[in-house]
């Protein structure tokens, strides 16, 4: 296996008419895609100068505004008959306005024919990107869903969630099936193959949010992210994704009427206990427990609030 499908976005490219490129420093940007969940990467080269001497190294990048990102790459130049040239492997955390680049290469050795890196006047690039951890807004480090895992389809280890629709165009979230298949029956954990399910929502903007709560990350969210995490939770079976919510809201000391209704359609329990054990008469629950619909209360709900009414 070559060592660039170790990564989950990897590829060769044949930049044609190297020389000439080389004389006018103008060689043309490669479109890759979509990276990460950011638009617009592609692979160039691009000159520097050192002492006097020309080099040429291979940078992938994009003019689109993004976060800092965790990243692994991988670049070589290969040699006319397909084998390495000068590998180079890096990681490191990406800062905004930069892209990773590969290892130089002097202009007189990479266009050097007896050294064999012109193919048909052209030079070869071979690399490898995957971008790990995504720096959020509030300076947290979160998972990377918007890209495939790069070992997926030879160890078939991946559930991805997919949407398509008119205004975003096809949208996937990729995910590791070990943790969810641990924490819910809803996925086939003896599965043998990579497995794809359909989101049916309307927006899924809060799912890549959703997904970063089942595996751990909390970030400032808002009520709409709450609500829509324990939608997700519910539908496809994740109680750790529900005992993290009830925690939270719980340890945030939050107004606790904005949560009441999700605290008895969902048996929030830490925060249900609080609130009745704050309530210091039964015409004071009663009042608080008019604003919710009952009728989706719980089973396990209604039994702490009927104890609690007998406890006044």
């Amino acid at each position: 296996m070559r060592f660039r499908h170790k990564y989950a976005i990897n590829g060769v490219h044949l930049f044609e008419n190297a020389r000439e490129h080389m004389e006018r420093n103008d060689f043309p940007e490669i479109p890759i895609g979509t990276i990460g969940g950011v638009d617009g990467w592609y692979l160039t080269m691009q000159r520097k100068i050192i002492n006097n001497k020309v080099y040429y190294h291979s940078i992938i990048y994009t003019n689109e505004r993004r976060k800092v990102l965790k990243y692994r790459m991988y670049s070589n130049f290969l040699e006319n008959d397909g084998s390495s040239g000068i590998p180079y492997k890096n990681s490191s955390y990406l800062k905004p306005k930069f892209g990773p680049n590969g290892k130089r290469g002097t202009v007189d050795g990479l266009l050097n024919e007896e050294r064999g890196y012109l193919t048909n006047g052209g030079i070869t690039i071979e690399y490898g990107f995957q971008i790990e951890g995504i720096l959020s807004s509030d300076n947290i480090w979160t998972f990377n869903f918007h890209d495939p895992l790069f070992d997926c389809q030879k160890k078939l280890n991946m559930i991805s969630f997919h949407k398509d629709s008119e205004e975003d165009g096809l949208k996937f979230f990729h995910c590791h099936k070990q943790l969810l298949t641990h924490h819910s029956t809803y996925f086939d954990s003896n599965s043998k193959e990579n497995q794809m399910i359909k989101l049916t929502d309307k927006n899924v903007t809060r799912f890549n949010e959703f997904l970063q709560l089942s595996h751990g990350v909390r970030e400032d969210w808002t009520l709409s992210t709450f609500y829509q995490a324990l939608i997700y939770a519910q539908r496809y079976d994740l109680p750790n994704v529900i005992q993290l919510l009830d925690q939270f809201i719980v340890l945030d000391e939050l107004d606790p009427e904005k949560y009441l209704q999700q605290a008895i359609s969902y048996d929030l329990r830490h925060f249900l206990a609080d609130f009745l054990k704050d309530q210091k008469t039964w015409k004071e629950l009663a009042e608080k427990l008019k604003k919710v619909d009952l009728e989706t209360m719980i089973g396990e709900a209604m039994k702490k609030c009927v104890k609690r009414f007998l406890e006044f």
